[in-house]
């Protein structure tokens, strides 16, 4: 399903900031760079996008995006609940976007203002209306119990492209979650939740990754576009839109916000360009959760050799390990005694 939505108002961008000014000549300087030198302020060309580094952890379901400066925190986690809207073997997924006070001096706590209802949006018709997740997978009990997915979305920085941070964030932490293994009972028809020590976790049922890509316009200058602008660029465009589409070149939503208009033309541009886009961060996404997935591993093999360790030793002497009890001294003292290091010993003063 492709949802395209327009916005109007007498704001000048979907994602302006009004807690940013900017001065004239810098306002000048950065319209004049693009449309001579076709340069920006950073260094990059018009369609290029900035680096983007991934930190999982240390819990499944958990990452940190940072894009340029923009810093996103997504965080997912699941709870059964009973089944709703009339499908009694589906489960359900829902996003939460909430911009931290310190990401800027214009975000302020508690009920989510309009521009975290905005990056809501474009989420919600990304991942859930597209099928992203499978909700079918959710089901552990038709019409009783089924797992409710919950991203919350944390921008931590907003320096431009909260959009497309936030895109890569949540779709991150749906790779990387794993929710507990539920079993029912085929007797008493009870619902077991197992956990992590006893049962592995399942990982979610994933059937694409969509990425946001944002791009702006300038009324001043007719055909001239950015990708992944900077929070002045974004002061400084007359209009965004943010195109959302996988690697499999399937589009998912696009966004219109406020702002100049846009031709037919260069929406079909702006498709193009955000195919390039999107499967150049869905395969960074993906190795960099693959090193993850190693390190969770490996650490998961520590763990699991720790307590079969641990086990085999309280098997073997039930009150090993209790406090006072001095055990590692006197096995050390045994040791010794068996290799004629006694005091009585041979070897002893």
């Amino acid at each position: 399903a492709v949802r395209v939505d327009g916005g109007g108002g007498s704001r000048p961008t979907a994602m302006a900031r009004d807690d940013l000014l900017i001065s004239t000549n810098e306002r000048e300087f950065i319209l004049r760079a693009l449309r001579e030198n076709e340069l920006r302020v950073d260094g990059r060309g018009p369609l290029d996008v900035r680096r983007t580094s991934y930190r999982f952890g240390p819990r499944d379901g958990q990452c940190e995006v940072t894009l340029g400066q923009t810093r996103v925190l997504a965080v997912v986690s699941a709870t059964l609940e009973q089944p709703s809207g009339g499908r009694s073997n589906e489960g359900s997924v829902s996003i939460n976007v909430e911009f931290s006070p310190m990401a800027s001096p214009n975000f302020e706590p508690g009920r989510p203002g309009e521009e975290a209802s905005e990056v809501a949006v474009v989420l919600e018709r990304a991942i859930r209306e597209t099928g992203a997740v499978d909700v079918e997978s959710l089901c552990v009990l038709a019409g009783k119990h089924v797992w409710h997915v919950r991203c919350d979305v944390h921008v931590l920085d907003a320096c431009g492209n909260v959009v497309g941070a936030s895109s890569l964030a949540a779709a991150a932490a749906l790779l990387s979650f794993r929710r507990p293994e539920a079993t029912v009972s085929p007797e008493t028809r009870r619902v077991v939740v197992h956990s992590a020590e006893t049962r592995e976790p399942i990982p979610l049922a994933l059937r694409h990754l969509p990425v946001a890509v944002t791009f702006g316009f300038f009324e001043e200058h007719d055909g001239v576009l950015i990708v992944d602008p900077t929070i002045k660029e974004e002061t400084v465009a007359g209009g965004e839109m943010v195109v959302v589409l996988n690697a499999h070149d399937e589009l998912c939503a696009v966004h219109k916000g406020g702002g100049c208009a846009v031709a037919p033309g260069e929406i079909m541009r702006c498709v193009r360009l955000a195919s390039r886009v999107a499967k150049e961060a869905v395969a960074e996404l993906k190795r960099a959760h693959e090193a993850w997935e190693d390190t969770r591993n490996k650490r998961r093999v520590r763990r699991h050799y720790g307590a079969e360790a641990a086990a085999a030793a309280a098997a073997a002497n039930p009150d090993f390990g209790l406090l006072g009890r001095k055990d590692h001294l006197k096995e050390k003292e045994k040791g010794s005694e068996g290799r004629g290091g006694g005091p009585g010993g041979p070897g002893g003063r």
